[in-house]
């Protein structure tokens, strides 16, 4: 009974494709035009397909093109931008680094006048001292004068030179101390902000370098789906040719 079935069953269907299989093997002239016109507009279809996805290609590269200028541009500004903030704060740091010298320096011309008026007001009585002991006449008042004028004198002259000498160069020092305090630390923020710049205009032309791949891959990638949609419509038109001599 399965045997019998599957005969009818191929039967029928033998029977319903056998106007399709007529149709296949149609070699009439109007068949023939019939095919050789679908073929035509085929390939004014994909001459049409092919000019929109050359634009839309070209619209693609440009965006890419665009997108990357941008990018570039704005890591350019970034890096003027970081040199110029660096470059600023250095020079700030450079004039309070020079006015702690200034002040340092005045320190010291402020040690030594002391020192000097400290010194003169030590032996500003000696010589009248000396002057009274050799009035009265008394030998060992005079001596005594004499030698406190001496030491006097020597402590005036330690006071106003090595001491002075000592406590401006302590007053210069501490000035240079403050000044590389805050001029040292401005110098290496001024070469990072540089060299972070440096990166960021390497970034600007690797973005330049990458939207111009970026867009001739698109290019490429069109051309290739393009040539793709005209060759399949040349060959088509081709067979309907063919068939129609």
């Amino acid at each position: 009974m399965a045997l019998i079935r599957a005969l009818v069953c191929s039967a029928a269907l033998a029977f319903a494709l056998s106007p399709l299989v007529a149709l296949a093997a149609d070699d009439s002239a109007e068949h023939s035009q019939a095919e050789l016109a679908n073929g035509q507009a085929q390939w004014d279809l994909s001459v049409g397909q092919v000019t929109e996805m050359q634009q839309q290609a070209n619209l693609s590269a440009a965006n890419e093109r665009m997108i990357a200028l941008l990018k570039s541009e704005a890591l350019r500004e970034r890096q003027l931008n970081q040199v110029a903030n660096a470059t600023a704060l250095e020079q700030i740091a450079a004039a309070l680094a020079n006015d702690a010298r200034t002040g340092g320096n005045a320190n010291a011309q402020n040690e030594l006048a002391i020192a000097q008026l400290t010194a003169a007001s030590l032996i500003a009585g000696t010589d009248a001292n000396i002057a009274n002991a050799i009035a009265i006449g008394r030998f060992d008042e005079i001596a005594n004068a004499r030698a406190q004028s001496d030491f006097l004198h020597r402590a005036a002259n330690m006071i106003s030179g090595q001491l002075a000498e000592q406590k401006m160069a302590n007053a210069k020092q501490q000035g240079q101390d403050l000044a590389d305090t805050i001029h040292t630390p401005a110098l290496a923020q001024e070469q990072n902000g540089i060299a972070m710049g440096a990166n960021d205009l390497l970034a600007a032309d690797v973005a330049l370098q990458a939207g111009t791949l970026n867009a001739t891959s698109v290019t490429i990638s069109m051309s290739t789906r393009a040539a793709a949609v005209t060759d399949h419509a040349a060959a088509s038109l081709r067979n309907a040719q063919a068939r129609a001599r």
